[in-house]
């Protein structure tokens, strides 16, 4: 190649000619991709609370500044010396072609090669772009045609792509309704993400007051809506739904200007409103005073914007089997890097120690003490809570755990097929939910302390569910099979000085929220809507439900089975103990045994690794954390390669029992979730046991550590 850019370059190539072919393919190969990915999902914006003037910078660095940067950098330096300058543009050009050849071959059945012929194929179409630049004048001139390249791109990405609607918000929000209100009643309203109604369901169909006392006890104060679905499959969706009352037609993003009239616009006249939004930006800013999302410094929301566009490209321009290694782009909106991933991997690691982590705490926090004082004034107090979603990171308690990277068994976007794994990973979730349970008691024990709980109208509900169980391509869209699992959520509605509690089996949809407020209100709502009071006489007879998901609309009935059959699902692998009670098959009778009740003696051919042991020798039961997850690898001889069922025993006692599984390098690793009441303050003895035979010939084989 440099024998023929020398030659060339003999000829003397227009330096405009090399300015241009620097930028024109760097738009193409890097800008056009980019700004294409992030023009069809604007809600990454949102996400990020990213300003207009953020989205339009960087569309402008992305297509006019930094290639026009990179190609004056090679212009000034063949100018200063024109063989290096010469040999620079041609590696710039061989590199872009690769890149941009990388994504040809990669959305082509050559695709399906590994990784390593993609790059391959890739470098040598670049060398030949760079050769056939430097030899054929044709090629040179169509780079002068396609200067337009960088107003297109920047132009569709701007005003042709729903980014656009960020950039260019309406001015036409509507401003505050001016309705009479015959009973301006304090309203408290959490929307929790990803929560199926199943996860605190028993085998009966109803709330087991031990495990999660505080929805038991919105159950008995209010009304628990036990067959309430969601019409709505994705949040950005579901909460303009639940706001406005209305199923929003496609294309609309979660801001003011797309849904003027929601319940923040409705009260903004008179009631003072107290609103945390996590990813939506429905409050306008008469309305909140640029309050429910601040607005990060420019150099942290630059950052974590930087950051996250990494992880998106390393997606857009890596081979896809060398693109899983990274963090993934399909569980959440932004925080990329922080979601981790399956496999241990070094760029990981590193994407992790910059990332820019969300403590999803700290907001509920701010709400829950916000409930602790009476009000001078009618209040709406809103939160969008992120839990009980994914990352599944905290205990019941509120306290975080040394939780796996990713979750066990999980495939992204999916689950696997491991039965075992997809259980822990269950597992992680319910306990989640099991710290949801201690938010909604922290609400109610606030209310009580500032005198209002019985005033206030609450309103409990989730946006959609997430489906957790084996051979599921994606957790998140609803189909036939998965229905239960996202469409059926909880919702809890407890009215002003209610005096009987229960449960209503109606079919509840979310956009019967909104009605069901203006009623207890005492509004006429200026807007129509497509729900109905819960509460009325005249509440909408359905005959079918409906949630609008990524694959279409499923249609299915009213009477609740779907959800009652992932709940018996749930019962079948963990029992009624809750997220504790989860065993191998037909081991759940050893939790909690002590060790001295079997045969026990010394298994010289296993040996495990444990991770962090350390954790376990300053154990503070009232501290941040609690080592919840053990984890660690086994060493055998002769390996057969069949799993093993271990005892961990903790204090002399059963702490759990699980299941060993094999790596994609063939080691055999195990984990496992340990009960934060196995342990004790300070040190714990940790033991591992193999299980063999059962019943009255069951034996536990200390492993050595």
């Amino acid at each position: 190649m440099s024998d023929t850019i020398h030659d060339s370059t003999r000829e003397g190539i227009p330096w405009i000619d090399v300015l241009l072919s620097s930028v024109v393919l760097f738009v193409l190969a890097v800008t056009q991709p980019v700004l294409d990915l992030l023009g069809r999902n604007a809600e990454f914006f949102l996400a990020q609370a990213t300003p207009p003037i953020d989205i339009v910078l960087l569309g402008f660095m992305l297509a006019i500044g930094i290639p026009l940067l990179i190609g004056l950098m090679v212009v000034g330096v063949r100018k200063l010396h024109q063989p290096t300058g010469t040999a620079l543009h041609g590696i710039l050009l061989a590199l872009l072609g690769g890149i941009l050849a990388l994504q040809i071959i990669s959305s082509t059945p050559v695709g399906r090669l590994p990784g390593w012929v993609e790059i391959v194929l890739a470098a040598v179409a670049g060398v030949l772009l760079a050769i056939a630049f430097y030899r054929y004048e044709p090629l040179r001139s169509a780079g002068r045609f396609a200067a337009i390249a960088p107003i297109v791109v920047l132009g569709l990405f701007l005003f042709g792509s729903s980014a656009s609607q960020l950039v260019f918000a309406s001015g036409e929000i509507a401003k505050p309704s001016h309705v009479s209100i015959d009973n301006p009643v304090p309203i408290v309203m959490v929307i929790f993400d990803e929560f199926p109604v199943a996860s605190i369901m028993d085998d009966d169909g109803n709330i087991n007051e031990e495990i999660y006392p505080g929805f038991a006890r919105l159950a008995e104060d209010g009304t628990w809506f036990r067959n309430a679905v969601t019409v709505q499959q994705q949040t950005e969706n579901s909460l303009p739904a639940i706001l406005s009352g209305k199923n929003p037609p496609a294309g609309k993003l979660p801001t003011a200007g797309d849904h003027p009239f929601t319940l923040f616009t409705l009260l903004a006249d008179s009631y003072d409103l107290q609103v945390l939004e996590a990813v939506t930006d429905l409050c306008p800013e008469y309305a909140c005073e640029n309050m429910s999302r601040q607005v990060r410094p420019l150099a942290d929301r630059w950052g974590a914007l930087i950051e996250d566009l990494t992880v998106v490209s390393g997606h857009l321009f890596l081979p896809d089997d060398m693109a899983d290694d990274l963090p993934p782009i399909d569980t959440t909106w932004s925080n990329f890097s922080g979601g981790g991933t399956e496999n241990d991997f070094d760029m990981t690691s590193r994407f992790q120690e910059l990332t820019y982590s969300a403590d999803r705490r700290h907001p509920i926090a701010q709400f829950t003490d916000s409930l602790g004082e009476a009000p001078d004034e009618p209040r709406l107090s809103f939160l969008h809570a992120l839990v009980p979603h994914v990352p599944w990171t905290y205990l019941p308690s509120g306290q975080t755990y040394s939780a796996p990277d990713a979750a066990p068994g999980s495939k992204s976007p999916g689950w696997g097929d491991d039965v075992w794994l997809v259980d822990q990973a269950y597992q992680m979730h319910l306990m989640q939910v099991g710290y949801v349970d201690t938010v909604v008691e922290e609400m109610i024990e606030q209310l009580e302390q500032a005198g209002t709980y019985d005033d206030t109208m609450i309103i409990v509900v989730a946006d959609h569910g997430i489906t957790v169980r084996p051979n599921t391509p994606h957790r998140r869209i609803v189909t036939e099979e998965t229905v239960g699992d996202i469409a059926a959520i909880p919702l809890f509605i407890k009215r002003p000085h209610q005096e009987h509690g229960g449960i209503d089996d109606y079919r509840a949809e979310t956009v019967d929220i909104m009605p069901t407020i203006a009623a207890t209100l005492g509004i006429d709502l200026p807007w129509a809507t497509d729900g109905s009071s819960l509460f009325g006489d005249d509440r909408l007879e359905r005959d079918e439900s409906r949630i609008e998901g990524s694959e279409g609309v499923i249609i299915f009935g009213t009477d609740g089975s779907e959800a009652r059959a992932v709940a018996a699902r749930k019962i079948e692998h963990f029992g009624t103990n809750g997220p504790f009670g989860l065993a191998p098959p037909g081991h759940a009778d050893l939790l909690n045994r002590s060790v001295e009740e079997f045969r026990a003696s010394q298994d010289s051919e296993l040996t495990a690794t444990v991770r962090d042991p350390k954790a376990f020798k300053t154990v503070d039961l009232e501290g941040p954390v609690v080592p919840a997850w053990i984890s660690g690898t086994i060493a055998r001889r002769g390996s057969d390669g069949e799993d093993l069922l271990l005892a961990i025993v903790v204090n002399g006692r059963i702490a759990a029992v699980t299941r060993t599984s094999e790596t994609e390098e063939g080691a055999t690793q195990f984990g496992a979730v340990i009960p934060p009441e196995s342990f004790v303050n300070g040190d714990n003895d940790v033991d591992l046991y193999l299980i063999r035979g059962s019943g009255d010939d069951l034996e536990l084989l200390q492993i050595h550590r």
